[in-house]
């Protein structure tokens, strides 16, 4: 028997969000000037972590975290050099990597994710530097040296349909040996300061930039420390006025490999596609927060108690050539004191905090909150095609660590003693 009823319009609105193909002009995300609110209904799972417990569950410093296509949990643990994997019920499964220096083993872990085919991998920033490849029982695969000279990974890479990664430009490494000197020609690429969006292939070839991100000009390097290593090469930082309020660089990855980009002050995300040109752009009318005097004095005091609190007081500095023949520790410090009391701002505060795809292509944009405070706005939830769902509230959830499948997400916590848990909670409906 056929139904004949017109659907009510509750119907309607909630097939228009399980699809998100309903066409309505005043959901234009470019034209939507006032937030339409949602309401979340979440639903807690597990929480795994401890400061006293079983050894897989006391982490040393969870850097990311990432869920599989079975909903199985990998906690990348960088200060135990290992990813640890649970359930879709929180029960440990089985450990990856181990800290060594045998096949395998890892130096210095500095990023993980897992591919689309389930295997992980494990970026090793020792000497060498080398992308670790476990299979999907956990078991070592093979190792892909890498030249850091030609391009280290940010501490986040996401998986891209052609099994490459793309990252985030990690730190940029000049490493000479002894009696070499480092380049003095002065001659430096036009617009060197922008910020490399990086391709990275499981078969030892050279990264490739994607995009070169936008970013403001540097300020003036007035900072320096020179030392030795007890290798014999040298060490050499320079660093720039510190500056706060800097354009955000985010990336968010969709199934169809294009890669959400934020780099600017206004509320803008760039959709690149897999050639690097930009395919799309993404765009609210949210105008930014200026910077007053009372939010610079503020921002510098907020930094000093920071400088306070880091490791009793001080500054540690670790570094792959060896041990350094310099007492950095109090110069770091001093230094940084006084970058703090002579940092400079920007004109304005960026609007966007916060970016992530979920695994149905919606980009979750946390805007910043009075005074640049990232944790202190509301999000937005627009589909790749422009189209604005909606407003989460500031006291709704938050951009999670990692999205999973069936609604998952995983949020990294810590507590007043730095202790490190991940909770998990499943997204049951978002109503508005």
């Amino acid at each position: 028997m056929t139904n004949t009823h017109p659907p009510t319009p509750t119907l309607l609105a909630s097939l228009c969000l399980l699809t998100l193909s309903c066409t309505d002009p005043t959901r234009d995300a470019a034209t939507t000037t006032t937030d339409i609110p949602l309401t979340a209904t979440t639903q807690p799972l597990y929480t795994v972590g401890a400061l006293v417990g079983e050894d897989w569950e006391t982490f040393g410093n969870v850097r990311s975290v990432q869920f599989d296509g079975d909903g199985n949990l990998h906690i990348f643990d960088a200060g135990a050099h290992r990813i640890v994997v649970v359930d879709a019920e929180g029960n440990h499964l089985r450990t990856v990597g181990t800290q060594g220096e045998g096949p395998g083993e890892i130096g210095n872990a500095h990023a993980a994710v897992v591919l689309n085919d389930g295997q992980t991998v494990i970026y090793d920033f020792g000497n060498p530097a080398a992308f670790e490849i476990f299979d999907t029982e956990g078991e070592f695969a093979r190792s892909v040296t890498a030249d850091v000279n030609r391009g280290v990974p940010g501490e986040r890479m996401h998986t891209l349909p052609d099994g490459r990664l793309v990252t985030m430009g990690g730190p940029q490494i000049r490493m000479y040996a002894p009696g070499e000197a480092p380049d003095d020609s002065g001659e430096e690429e036009e617009e060197d300061h922008r910020r490399d969006i990086d391709v990275f292939s499981l078969d030892g070839s050279d990264r490739v930039v994607l995009y070169r991100a936008w970013n403001l000009p540097p300020t003036e390097a007035d900072e320096s420390i020179e030392g030795s290593s007890d290798e014999g090469g040298s060490l050499s930082m320079s660093f720039s006025r510190m500056r706060e309020f800097n354009p955000r660089l985010l990336i968010g990855v969709l199934s169809d490999g294009r890669v959400a980009v934020v780099d600017s002050m206004a509320y803008e995300v760039k959709l690149v596609a897999m050639d690097g040109t930009v395919d799309g752009t993404i765009e609210r009318q949210i105008v930014p927060e200026p910077v007053t005097e009372a939010v610079k004095e503020a921002t510098r005091a907020a930094r000093l108690e920071g400088l306070g609190e880091m490791t009793d007081g001080g500054i540690r500095v670790q570094t792959i050539v060896g041990d350094v023949n310099l007492d950095i520790q109090e110069q770091m410090r001093a230094m940084m004191e006084r970058q703090i009391e002579s940092m400079v701002f920007t004109e304005e505060i960026p609007v966007i905090a916060n970016l992530a795809v979920d695994p149905r292509d919606r980009l979750w944009i946390a805007r910043m909150g009075p005074a640049g405070d990232e944790t202190a706005g509301p999000t937005d939830i627009i589909t790749a095609s422009g189209q604005y769902i909606g407003t989460l509230p500031t006291d709704g959830p938050r951009i999670p660590a990692a999205f999973g499948p069936g609604g998952l997400m995983a949020y990294i916590d810590s507590d007043e003693m730095g202790v490190q848990t991940v909770r998990v909670i499943r997204l049951v409906s978002l109503d508005g």
